[in-house]
């Protein structure tokens, strides 16, 4: 991620983060249950299922935001790290997990992993080897998402697996986007097919047992009191 382009992200998300709960309540309640509902799916090691009952199951959130997804999946692994390039964000974050009584097996630190070299913050070993990395509605803000998915990929340990929710290509992928205003800034793509993530999870050593499924219930979010919905996929793959 070049240095304009995220720091375009840094700046945008930083506001977004004061109002990330109003504007996204209801898509932020859909990603939740989808993130729930489709985990299983995604793996079968969790510490409430038998292939991972009794084991440490570490997961990491890239672009966490404000830690909704971590969160929604915190009871069924064992610590979560979330990763973020924004202060507001993060400090959103370990708001979030204080209020949820889980700053004991979580925690959230600022750090870009896609800067031309990893920051020093986060390059120990307790931030490599994950059972499980997952990036949510995030992808289609990094630079160049197949190099995200590569660094991502070295972040997990071999068997892990890599989530990944986002949108799926629209034919029309300009209606309403000039309502959006400075996030517009941000996108460097309107969506990734299957066959696009297939090769990204590959080209990222993890694309063992790779699957893509579209989810019926479309998102929808709010700006400037326009609601926009968009439909969006989860995907996965195992190293």
């Amino acid at each position: 991620m070049t240095r304009d382009f995220a720091e375009t992200n840094r700046q945008v998300f930083e506001k977004k983060s004061r109002t990330y709960k109003s504007d996204f309540a209801k898509g932020v309640e859909t990603l939740v249950n989808v993130a729930q509902s489709q985990r299983t799916w995604v793996s079968n090691v969790w510490t409430d299922t038998e292939a991972g009952q009794g084991k440490d199951l570490r997961m990491l959130e890239y672009a966490c935001g404000p830690g909704h997804i971590s969160l929604a999946l915190a009871p069924f692994v064992s610590s979560v790290v979330g990763l973020d390039i924004s202060d507001g964000m993060i400090e959103e974050f370990n708001k979030n997990v204080h209020e949820a009584g889980r700053s004991d097996t979580m925690t959230g630190i600022k750090a870009n992993l896609l800067a031309d070299s990893a920051p020093a913050e986060v390059s120990g070993p307790e931030y490599f080897d994950f059972d499980i990395v997952v990036v949510s509605m995030a992808l289609h803000h990094f630079e160049h998402p197949g190099k995200a998915l590569k660094c991502l990929g070295e972040r997990l340990k071999n068997g892990g697996v890599m989530m990944i929710m986002d949108l799926i290509p629209e034919q029309h992928h300009d209606h309403g986007l000039h309502q959006m205003g400075e996030v517009v800034h941000t996108i460097s793509k309107h969506g990734f097919s299957a066959e696009e993530m297939q090769k990204m999870y590959e080209d990222a050593g993890a694309g063992d047992g790779f699957k893509y499924q579209v989810i019926e219930e479309r998102l929808e979010f709010t700006k400037d009191g326009n609601k926009f919905h968009k439909t969006i996929f989860v995907a996965r793959g195992q190293k």
